[in-house]
């Protein structure tokens, strides 16, 4: 069975602060044009979405050059709740062997309309840890791998440099540790710096 892992994009759901809030509204009705059309608007980065290089860098690849393969394939789902920052002894013992995607589970109850500020980060000596494993995507229910205040990014001028892609806002709250399927593909936005994605899980055998 195949779990969604996304955070479902409305009104009033929380953003990164001043980014631009999601609304979706219908320019043609059904009633008076004969089908319904809508549109939206949203920060790239409301949601469960990827981060290119392109969003902390001028000179990183953009969202549509990111390659697919990425976002198809097995994950490593762990649990960190609890965890204020994660550190190296919360994944120096884990199984990598061929694992190329870890998601982090950090919390319990996922807030759909509020912003939490005192989220989960990860240190740049875990995604460093990570890459020399093999790992080259990671992912987070929390909204940035970086804290609120860190104008730096230093996670994710880390993550650039040891060649790992980010993925942030996923919906664990259904998913428990171990091995997944995962598929979770970014639009092919021109230029992007991040993508909305439709993000699924499977548990492994």
């Amino acid at each position: 069975m195949w779990i969604d892992i996304t955070v479902p994009l409305h009104k009033n759901m929380p953003i990164w602060p001043g980014d631009t809030p999601f609304s979706y509204k219908q320019d043609v009705t059904l009633t008076e044009d004969g089908a319904n059309v809508g549109q939206i608007t949203m920060s790239l980065h409301a949601g469960t979405h990827v981060d290119a290089p392109y969003h902390y860098d001028d000179f990183g690849k953009a969202i549509d050059a990111l390659p697919l393969e990425l976002f198809i394939g097995a994950v490593k789902m762990v649990d960190v709740i609890g965890v204020k920052c994660i550190q190296l002894e919360h994944v120096e013992n884990l199984e990598l062997h061929n694992v190329e995607r870890v998601f982090f589970k950090t919390k319990v109850v996922h807030d759909l309309y509020h912003f939490d500020d005192g989220f989960t980060t990860i240190a740049p000596e875990v995604i460093r840890f990570l890459a020399n494993q093999g790992v080259r995507v990671v992912g987070t229910d929390a909204p940035s791998v970086d804290a609120l205040d860190d104008v730096s990014l230093v996670a994710h001028h880390t993550c650039k440099q040891v060649g790992i892609y980010i993925i942030e806002n996923l919906f664990l709250k259904d998913v428990d540790a171990g091995m997944y399927e995962f598929i979770g593909l970014p639009l092919a936005i021109q230029g992007g710096d991040a993508s909305p994605i439709r993000a699924v899980v499977r548990k492994m055998e």
